[in-house]
């Protein structure tokens, strides 16, 4: 974490039918944001992209704002908005922007029945239930949102050390319609190549499940994979871009696989 980076970080409920929504975090409109403006930003879990599904949880979710590696007096809220069916959070961005939000979906583990459909549980505590399973993950998320970026910042390229992250190598400040932007995926730090990166704007399609106007894009040997942001007036919009990673887990009595989900949200504007 470098200077002019505000992360907050939002524990979550898990949700027993995560696996077949999307989820992730945006501000809530594409103005730009001066210190000391209240930032307001939605949280989804969705199966149409930008429409409010599925009510994320606000019971345990906590707040942590931090600005030059520290922590600041900042008041964040959040509370369930019932008619977008989002979680709603605002806070004041302190001085020194550009600004960073980091939102993280907390862990969870959920397991597949004999019966059909999903429950909240290991295999070891939902065996011990009496009930019959069939497969366990465990499943969690980050999604880090960009506000104010800046041309002549740099901090937008630093990795957080997530355990699966996405770092934009083009600066979202520069991402324009019409123009190539390129993202890096990482998993522990390390470059992760030939996993699949899928991107999309608010405008695109909010009518129909897994519409995505990127995809079956993946990354080469060092990571990387370049997004060309369509040339039209509806692109200059809210985006997000997102990298899944899936990876099965030996002899373990609580789950068999382990799901990371990674996204970044920032506003084209040019």
């Amino acid at each position: 974490m470098k200077k002019n980076v505000i992360l907050v970080f939002l524990a979550g409920v898990f949700l027993n039918s995560l696996f077949a929504h999307d989820w992730f975090a945006a501000v809530s409109d594409t103005k730009a944001y001066k210190s000391g403006n209240t930032v307001t930003l939605y949280v989804y879990s969705t199966h149409k992209l930008f429409v409010g599904d599925i009510m994320p949880n606000r019971s345990g979710n906590i707040f942590y704002v931090l600005q030059n590696n520290k922590v600041v007096d900042a008041r964040v809220t959040s509370a369930p908005d019932e008619t977008l069916k989002v979680l709603k959070a605002t806070f004041a961005l302190p001085a020194g922007a550009p600004s960073m939000v980091v939102v993280n979906r907390t862990p969870g583990v959920s397991s597949t029945t004999t019966s059909g459909g999903y429950m909240p549980g290991t295999k070891a505590t939902l065996q011990a239930l009496g009930v019959s399973v069939g497969k366990s993950s465990y499943s969690e998320g980050w999604c880090k949102v960009y506000v104010n970026p800046s041309p002549g910042d740099t901090s937008f390229s630093t990795p957080l050390g997530l355990p699966l992250e996405i770092v934009p190598v083009t600066n979202p400040a520069d991402m324009a319609v019409g123009k190539t932007a390129v993202f890096k995926v990482l998993l522990n730090g390390r470059a992760l190549p030939n996993v699949e990166i899928s991107a999309t704007y608010k405008k695109y399609n909010t009518n129909e499940e897994d519409a995505w106007a990127v995809k079956n894009i993946k990354t080469n040997a060092s990571g990387e994979a370049s997004i060309a942001i369509p040339n039209n007036r509806d692109a200059k919009d809210l985006w997000i871009v997102k990298a899944s990673y899936t990876r099965p887990i030996s002899n373990s009595p609580y789950y068999d696989t382990e799901s990371f989900t990674s996204l970044v949200s920032f506003n084209v504007t040019k």
